[in-house]
């Protein structure tokens, strides 16, 4: 169940939505400022959480279910060790924090690794966790990428456990009694399809109590609207075009078809992704969290580094937090240092193409970022600097564009054929395979070409526009649902009081 689907905006999403602010309501009577306490209502996040697991994966959300019970107990174990004075903790006190630590990320990356290559485990088919009634669901149009759904919500999950655990063993969160806190942050449906990841101290506070107002869920229900339009309007239009190019034979794929599917997937990708990024936001918001931005206009950007501060912005945040790979280490270090600031470029880029999946071609797509942004520590880089603007952001785009060829293709030799064909050495264009180049690509094209940079500063000031219409539309809605409430219950009282009044009244006993 995709947040595309019919189904999660009909029937789960309303559902998850009134009865979350209805136990949220209860529960919250004498709440000041219009905090509400979702003590008991973070109960439903977790049972959407595993509703829409168990939509997409199966059986796969009981997996996910008990490890998020496992690592309460875990966070909780270090933070109980904690809490004792050092000067008063036995050395096997001492050790429970680590020991917890270890078993929470050594657990979750098992898990990782048993199910996203699942080929020394079950198999000899590499591909098993990614093809199935899951991709059904999506649909081999509705997301760029299997790898990233393979299981439905692995990576996130496991991203958030090393989270909540760091960050409680840390000291920078303090770890939640209640495991309804615990496990709606680990197993919240807004980030199991492709993000943001959200650190566990960034959201711990708010996880007991917070304020969800008409205008925060106002700007929510906008930012939803724009992501289903990326995917609906743009992703999906060009997604059978692309589609289309990467899987041509290479004795029919000429050139127009591979140059048209490029441009396409590179569209594609990124309102894809950056779409179900922005619905993701939207419910964060609709629940009362405000989560972190996880792209920023990515292709505006004039350097590699630049790009990457711009795309997937919560997953390199999360490798610099965490493994502490920065993206750019200290420049002007020599000998083993320097040699050790590009090895730390690359295995950051090693993890972020595993992070999307398990195939060779990922793994080059990493290592071609990789030589990319370590080459901007070169004296090449201070070159690039003095370009024009309009040359960087030429060279970036050829960069990341020559980069998708490797993240799509299915095979190492299906990329080099598609990279020949772009070069004009693949088949001679035929009458008999005509582009699909219908107006609805044609327009998704331009629509995207335009919208994928901030090319049009003014739509933004619409924003604050249709924040305020909504919510006053919000406000009008409720004011006559109250009205009408009301109203049936005034008629109700008064239809029962005019009742008692002309009911006969008994007869009062005579005094002795």
């Amino acid at each position: 169940m995709a947040f595309t689907d019919w189904r999660f905006l009909v029937v789960f999403l309303p559902g998850v939505l009134g009865l979350y602010f209805l136990v949220a309501r209860l529960t919250s009577r004498g709440a000041a400022d219009g905090t509400l306490r979702f003590h008991a209502a973070n109960w439903i996040l977790v049972a959407g959480g595993l509703a829409f697991l168990t939509a997409g994966a199966g059986a796969f959300a009981v997996v996910l279910g008990v490890a998020a019970g496992l690592l309460y107990f875990l966070g909780r174990g270090i933070a109980g060790a904690h809490r004792r004075p050092p000067a008063t903790r036995p050395n096997r006190i001492s050790a429970v924090p680590a020991i917890c630590l270890s078993l929470a990320v050594t657990g979750s990356l098992f898990l990782f690794v048993l199910l996203r290559f699942p080929a020394p485990f079950i198999g000899p088919d590499p591909s098993a966790a990614e093809t199935g009634p899951l991709l059904d669901t999506f649909g081999a149009s509705g997301f760029p990428v299997a790898g990233l759904l393979a299981p439905l919500g692995l990576a996130l999950f496991v991203c958030h456990a090393v989270s909540y655990v760091t960050d409680i063993h840390r000291g920078e969160a303090a770890a939640p009694r209640n495991p309804a806190h615990a496990m709606a942050y680990l197993l919240l449906f807004p980030f199991l399809v492709a993000g943001p990841l959200v650190r566990f101290r960034d959201v711990s506070a708010h996880l007991a109590a917070r304020r969800v107002g008409m205008a925060a869920f106002a700007y929510g229900v906008r930012r939803f609207t724009i992501g289903l339009a990326k995917v609906w309007l743009i992703a999906q239009t060009l997604a059978p075009a692309a589609d289309l190019a990467f899987s041509m034979p290479a004795d029919v794929l000429d050139a127009a078809h591979a140059w048209l599917g490029l441009a396409c997937f590179t569209l594609q990708i990124y309102f894809a992704l950056s779409g179900y990024a922005d619905m993701a936001l939207g419910l964060g918001r609709m629940l009362g969290f405000r989560l972190p931005e996880h792209f920023h206009w990515p292709y505006a950007a004039d350097s590699l580094h630049g790009f990457w501060r711009r795309w997937s912005i919560t997953l390199v945040a999360w490798l610099e937090a965490y493994p502490r790979l920065p993206l750019r280490p200290p420049c002007g270090e020599t000998g083993g240092r320097e040699t050790q600031a590009v090895l730390s470029v690359f295995l950051l880029f090693l993890l972020i193409a595993v992070w999307h999946g398990a195939s060779r071609p990922l793994l080059l797509w990493g290592a071609w970022h990789g030589a990319a942004v370590a080459l901007e520590r070169t004296p090449w880089g201070a070159l690039l600097a003095r370009l024009p603007a309009a040359a960087r952001h030429g060279y970036v785009l050829l960069v990341v564009t020559a980069g998708w060829i490797l993240f799509r293709a299915d095979s190492l030799p299906d990329a080099v054929v598609f990279l020949q064909a772009l070069a004009g050495l693949g088949a001679e264009p035929s009458l008999n395979n005509p582009l699909p180049l219908t107006g609805g690509v044609q327009l998704a094209l331009v629509v995207g070409a335009v919208t994928a940079a901030p090319l049009l500063p003014a739509v933004s000031r619409w924003s604050v526009t249709v924040d305020a219409i909504a919510t006053a539309l919000q406000m009008i809605v409720t004011a006559a649902a109250l009205f009408v409430w009301t109203r049936v219950l005034g008629r109700g009282r008064h239809t029962e009081r005019n009742r008692d009044r002309a009911a006969p009244r008994p007869a009062s006993k005579p005094e002795r």
